[in-house]
């Protein structure tokens, strides 16, 4: 009997693994939070094409597949340190081709195509001959386009496109979808906490019917999402600045606000074109909407420099003088939330958690109100200000997943934010 024990449990074992390694459940998009390896990508796009395999009709099962194919090929470094183009277009475009063949009239082909485009921002070359003869429209992009309004109308609860769904219907004006998107998306509590706070310390700041400039896809969102999905400052308008040479957002914004719409430079590439055409179409939508015009801190437009005022997070654009450093204090002892500042029982895992960087804007724009209260021998207020600035300077320590060149960065940085507010 002890001779036979060993290998009946031996293969006890084999077994067990077998049965283990067959029912490998993948990780979904929603679950899934930090940096990983190609290798990691490569295997989690391996158990979500067998899903596929399984079931062909998975929504869910294609778009993983596809996103942990890119993240896959965006880790896997060319002979120059680069993202190897080629291979991540051939190996997503397999995908797209058999998306188009197998399921033509799906929301994972609608969205697939889309993210696709968006990616590489090609023609029709992705698509086989045949696909392109049975449907020559299948690939441009107003086609495309075209079907993620079917895609977001087919599944409004797909969180993973909530970005993607967002980024097309505040480039086409549809309100009406993004408002029960963006409510949608609040309502999952799936967004960065520290982003939304310094949103809604941005807009609460401002005038009413206010326009408030902004030049980040994430920004926008934070913005969009206490608009929308809280209900706040509905009556401010948000422009994000990287889109107006986008022709329907451009058209959009224009008429909305009574503005001619002038096409941008045809080198868009060229910012010696594309700055002066910018400044001087926020220029006009200043003085044509006759609203209050502010910028985020990420952007300070040339043309406004001798006619900028800093409120706190925000500039506001005035012809005419007026006590900024008051507004500034209003904003700080009165408008804007601090508490998550120093504490937050809401675990920030956005972007590896370098979000807390983003709080130290406080610091350059709050220092002449530091100076201010330090002048006039306000003490208690000096110490308050000064210890939230300390603060938000120490929690950049949260950063654990950093690897050594970037934690040398930030420790300069902290140093540099600590040096400038005793300066």
């Amino acid at each position: 009997m002890k001779k036979l024990f060993i290998p009946i449990l031996l293969i006890t074992v084999l077994f067990s693994a077998t049965a283990l390694a067959q029912t490998e459940r993948p990780v979904s998009i929603d679950a899934w939070h930090s940096n990983h390896d190609a290798q990691w990508y490569e295997h989690q796009a391996a158990l979500w094409e067998k899903e596929v395999q399984k079931n062909p009709n998975d929504d869910e099962a294609w778009y993983c597949w596809f996103t942990f194919t890119k993240l896959k090929c965006t880790n896997v470094k060319d002979e120059h340190g680069g993202v190897d183009m080629e291979a991540m277009t051939k190996e997503l475009a397999a995908i797209a081709n058999r998306l188009h063949k197998e399921r033509p009239e799906s929301f994972a082909r609608y969205i697939i195509d889309y993210l696709y485009n968006n990616l590489f921002k090609y023609g029709p070359d992705y698509l086989d001959d045949a696909i392109i003869l049975k449907n020559p429209y299948a690939a441009s992009v107003d086609y495309i386009e075209g079907n993620l309004l079917k895609a977001i109308k087919m599944r409004p609860d797909f969180e993973p496109m909530y970005p993607g769904y967002v980024s097309y219907l505040v480039k086409t004006g549809r309100t009406d979808l993004m408002a029960d998107i963006l409510k949608r998306w609040y309502n999952t509590g799936k967004f960065s906490y520290t982003m939304l706070s310094y949103a809604y310390n941005c807009m609460a700041g401002m005038e009413e019917n206010g326009i408030l400039f902004v030049s980040g896809e994430e920004e926008t969102f934070a913005c969009l999402l206490v608009q929308y999905g809280k209900g706040l400052f509905q009556d401010r308008l948000i422009i994000n600045l990287n889109l107006l040479q986008e022709p329907e957002y451009l058209e959009y914004i224009c008429n909305l606000l009574g503005v001619e719409a002038t096409p941008p430079p045809a080198d868009q590439r060229n910012m010696d074109y594309m700055n002066p055409w910018r400044e001087n179409l926020i220029f006009s939508i200043a003085h044509t909407s006759r609203r209050p015009v502010y910028f985020t801190s990420y952007y300070i437009p040339e043309i406004f420099q001798k006619f900028l005022y800093s409120e706190g997070l925000v500039t506001k654009y005035s012809t005419k003088r007026y006590d900024n450093l008051a507004v500034k204090r209003r904003n700080y002892e009165s408008v804007y939330l601090t508490d998550y500042m120093y504490e937050t029982f809401v675990p920030d895992t956005f972007l590896d958690e370098q979000i807390y960087t983003l709080n130290l804007n406080f610091i350059p724009c709050f220092k002449s109100l530091l100076d201010f209260y330090k002048a006039q021998g306000m003490k208690a207020e000096y110490d308050r200000l000064r210890n939230l600035m300390v603060r938000i300077v120490e929690n950049c320590c949260r950063m654990k997943d950093v690897n050594s060149e970037d934690h040398e960065y930030i420790m300069k940085l902290m140093e540099r934010y600590l040096n400038e507010i005793d300066r």
